[in-house]
This record gives structure tokens, sequence and C-alpha cells, in this order.
């Protein structure tokens, strides 16, 4: 074989090579973020309140999946979600409801189709899903979200877009490159983290031959970003990342494996390193989960309480006072026979109220919020919401 033969070959193996590194690798090697924003939250009265609602009461599609959720400046709410006639599917959009500082759920409406995707990135568009708001300065919200090129989430590509009206408009659409592999299969999921420099922490993964929880590290104004690795396996994904210190925070991990078992990893460097990924004190039923940070350092999680696969009939809220070692139910709020209940996420914001939206029955989008006295209230019961 001649020299000019071999060239195909060796361009072949090179890439091969590199596309190894990538996947086998524990860590890429983020940009020098100065660390985490640990959140506060006014701890309001001895009250307890406590209110839930649905998002999107006339929704018409047959699936409306994985909410996400920002808080404005004067109170309001955004939600987003995907929604269509199911995963991957050609109808499948980016739908949007906002809610105002008194309460009141304006209409759903579509924001993202995958028809506009396609002809803004001038790329071949399946489908899309996993959309995650970014919240930043006065009514600026920053809208991450996934396109699928081929195939399901395996195929899928991040893709960013801002508005400054609080999502009323949104701005140009920008691809995220985040690997080597045609660019393909980083999705988020989870809430993102403020970070000193001003830029953010979105947690995401990686679901193309195996999966791996990762951060995606966006600058302030996301012109700069980067990807590290959490953990490599097989196995664990859709991280849930709770803030303890400005160089201190855990992971939580949906278990896809035979543990059935929520997976911990913790950070002290600011999430340049990890620890190894253990099991927790929760079960997982290979279900997405949601965690925040408390005051005081308490932990709550939104999780389906069951070890069986795809088993999620209810949602369980527990607490954690040792960092996520160990948990304790203390609420349930929603449970129903040959129900789903699912993809919770969780908000805390600089008012006294804990706030969650989920995916309730396939077809609706669940909200609520609570104070710190109604969570209290529930200790000791492990009471129903209802």
């Amino acid at each position: 074989m001649n020299q000019r033969s071999l060239r195909p070959v060796l361009a072949v193996l090179a890439l091969v090579a590199g596309w190894g590194a990538w996947w086998s690798g524990q860590a890429l090697a983020p940009p020098p973020f100065a660390g985490f924003v640990v959140a506060t939250m006014d701890e309001g009265g001895r009250v307890p309140h406590f209110v839930e609602e649905t998002v999107n009461e006339s929704s018409p599609q047959r699936k409306a999946h994985s909410a996400s959720l920002a808080r404005q400046p004067d109170g309001s709410l955004v939600v987003v979600w995907y929604a269509g006639h199911g995963e991957g599917a050609p109808d499948v959009g980016i739908w949007l409801a906002a809610r105002s500082a008194d309460g009141q759920w304006g209409e759903p409406r579509e924001i993202m189709t995958r028809e506009g995707v396609a002809a803004a990135l001038g790329r071949h568009v399946v489908s899309l899903g996993n959309p995650v708001l970014l919240e930043a300065d006065g009514h600026r919200l920053g809208l991450l979200f996934v396109s699928i090129a081929a195939g399901r989430w395996s195929g899928s590509s991040l893709n960013l877009a801002w508005s400054d009206d609080g999502g009323q408009t949104w701005g140009p659409l920008r691809k995220l490159t985040t690997n080597p592999l045609a660019n393909l299969s980083t999705l988020p999921r989870n809430p993102p983290v403020r970070l000193l420099s001003g830029g953010w922490a979105v947690p995401v993964y990686e679901e193309f031959i195996g999966r791996y929880p990762e951060i995606l590290w966006l600058s302030a104004g996301a012109g700069a970003y980067g990807v590290s690795r959490v953990a490599g396996g097989m196995s664990v994904f859709q991280p849930a990342l709770a803030v303890l210190s400005t160089d201190g925070a855990e992971v939580f991990l949906r278990d896809g494996g035979a543990l059935r078992r929520v997976r911990r990893a913790t950070t002290g460097d600011a999430g340049r390193s990890w620890t190894r990924a253990m099991p927790a004190d929760l079960p997982n039923a290979d279900s997405g989960l949601s965690v925040i940070a408390l005051p005081g350092g308490r932990l709550l999680a939104a999780f389906n309480d069951s070890d069986q696969r795809r088993d999620r009939q209810n949602l369980r809220l527990a607490l954690s006072d040792d960092g996520g070692a160990t948990w304790t139910n203390v609420a349930t709020l929603a449970e129903e026979e040959d129900r789903e209940f699912s993809y919770p996420y969780l908000l805390a914001g600089p008012d006294d109220l804990i706030r969650i939206v989920y995916s309730s029955r396939r077809n609706r989008i669940a909200y609520a919020e609570f104070n710190l006295a109604w969570l209290e209230a529930q200790q000791g019961g492990g009471g129903s919401a209802r």
C-alpha cells in the first residue's frame, strides 16, 4: 500500500483515536470560573403555604414533558416544556407559559418549531426536546434545548437562544459545539447554577454509546463555554446539581443500571474534579430527579419513590441534613395507580417560596409552590400535599 492510499486510513484512525479519548476521558478541562454562587432564600413566616396548579390545562398534545422554570424580578414566572405526539415525533415543539405576579397563567404558546429551528440553523431536524431556562439579569432569559438530527436522543445537538423581554420574543439561535463526534448527544435537564464570574454551570449529559453526566460551563453572555465530565460509565446520567458553598457541591444522578439507587458525587474545587459516583440513600426507577440546597445546608429532593424500572406512579419530596448521605421522605406531591408523575424541576427563589414543575399524566405540566413552614409541617408524617 503506497503512502497516498494510506492517508485516508490514517485520517480515520486519527478521528477514531480522538473520538475514543473524548468518550473515555473522565474530565475535559472547563474554563477557569471563580466558583459557584450560593443562592439565598428568605425563610419567610411561620404560616404554612402550599398551592398546586396546572400550567397547560387545555393542552391538545398527547405528550407534554420535561418542564423548566424561571422566576422574573417582579415575581412572575416563565415555564417551558416540549409537547407533541410523543418523544422524537416531528410535531414536537418547545412551548412556553407565563404566570403573572398575581398568580394568573397566560395561554401556552409554541416558541420553537421543528421547521423553524431547521430553517434557522440550516440543518436537518427531526424533532426538538429538553428545554432549560437560564435566569440572567433583569428580564433576560436564555433557552437551551436540543434539536434531533437523526434517531432519538443520541442524535441530539444543543442550541441556545436569548430573550430580553421575559420570553415574549427570542433572538437568533446558536448551536453549541460540545463534542467532536458530529456534535451529537448533549442534553440538558436540571436547573443551572450561577457562577461568581456571572456565568452558569449547567448539568448536562451524553447519551451516545453509554451515558455520561457532565457540566456545561457557560460564561457571562454565553460567549465562551466548555464541558467537563462528572463520571464515566454506562448507566448514570441526568445530573442534578446542588451547591453548598462557593467551592462545594453535590450531583445526584439517575441510575439506568441494575442497582436502582440514586448515585451521588461531590466536588470541593468548584466542579473541576468530582469524587466517584456512589449509591445514595434514595431509590431510583430509572427516572429523573431534582435536588436543590436550602438554607442551613439542607437538601431537598423530588423523586419517584420506587426501585422498579420506569415506575413513576408517585412523586415525593425528601430532605437530607447530612449533604445527601441519608434522606427522610416528608411529602407526596402526587400518587395514582397506572399514572405517571415524572421529571421534577425544583427552584428556590430569593423570596420565601420553593417552586416545582413536573410532568403529570403524560400530557400535563403541573406546578406547585410551598414555603419552608409548609415543608417543616410535613416532617414526621411523610404526608400528602393533597
